[in-house]
């Protein structure tokens, strides 16, 4: 199989470079049980989705809005960090990157994700899209077209790494070639994705002067 050549990588953040799937967990079966909701319609649904909308399809009967915040506010407050993790190969492959050449392209709150970046010693990006940064968030396309734009690229010029079904099929509406990690949802759920992977730590990149290969050896193809 040839390699796979972009000229830049744009990341999803929890499930691709941070394991932070206990912590999301944790907090949105608080949520629900304080507004006697069903724990497990959330988990189900909320990869990869921006947080008012996950609210807006399980409650709602609730102000959304209203309700998006106050969750994003327990998040800041209720001492998580501490449970979090990087994915293997995660430190090593952002600090091959140069700056120009990759983004991350989150629905998580902004504050939050950026703390756990903080919290893991893992690099801020120059091009950070949070679900707040846009009008509508994945599965839509936007946040990867604004991650583009930032770098200065076109959008079929760079690969999105994602490990959600919204994510990719926001990656594929923006018109990006996609690598999916089956970190968080099994295969079957991914192949809406060129590639599909075991982790990050599979996937070897190499700067050229042309712009970054990924070999796509230990790639299955969707």
């Amino acid at each position: 199989m040839p390699n796979l050549t972009c000229h830049a990588l744009i990341f999803d953040l929890d499930g691709v470079l941070i394991d932070s799937n206990d912590i999301y967990e944790a907090h949105w079966c608080v949520w629900a049980e304080e507004r006697n909701i069903s724990c497990e319609h959330i988990l189900a649904i909320h990869h990869g989705r921006p947080v008012e909308e996950t609210i807006a399809e399980v409650a709602p009967h609730l102000d959304a809005h209203v309700e998006a915040q106050a969750y994003k506010n327990g998040l800041e407050r209720g001492h998580y960090l501490d449970f979090v993790r990087a994915y293997a190969g995660a430190h090593d492959l952002l600090a091959l990157l140069p700056y120009d050449r990759w983004a991350i392209a989150t629905s998580a709150p902004r504050a939050f994700a950026l703390s756990l970046l903080d919290q893991l010693e893992l690099p801020r990006p120059r091009t950070f899209v949070s679900g707040e940064d846009v009008g509508a968030g994945k599965p839509q396309p936007f946040p990867f077209l604004r991650a583009a734009w930032s770098l200065k690229r076109d959008i079929k010029d760079c690969v999105v790494v994602e490990d959600a079904p919204a994510g990719i099929t926001a990656a594929r509406r923006a018109g990006a070639r996609v690598i999916a990690l089956s970190t968080t949802n099994p295969r079957e759920r991914l192949r809406e994705a060129d590639f599909i992977v075991r982790e990050l730590a599979e996937l070897s990149v190499s700067v050229q002067e042309n712009g970054l290969q990924i070999d796509l050896q230990k790639f299955n193809k969707r």
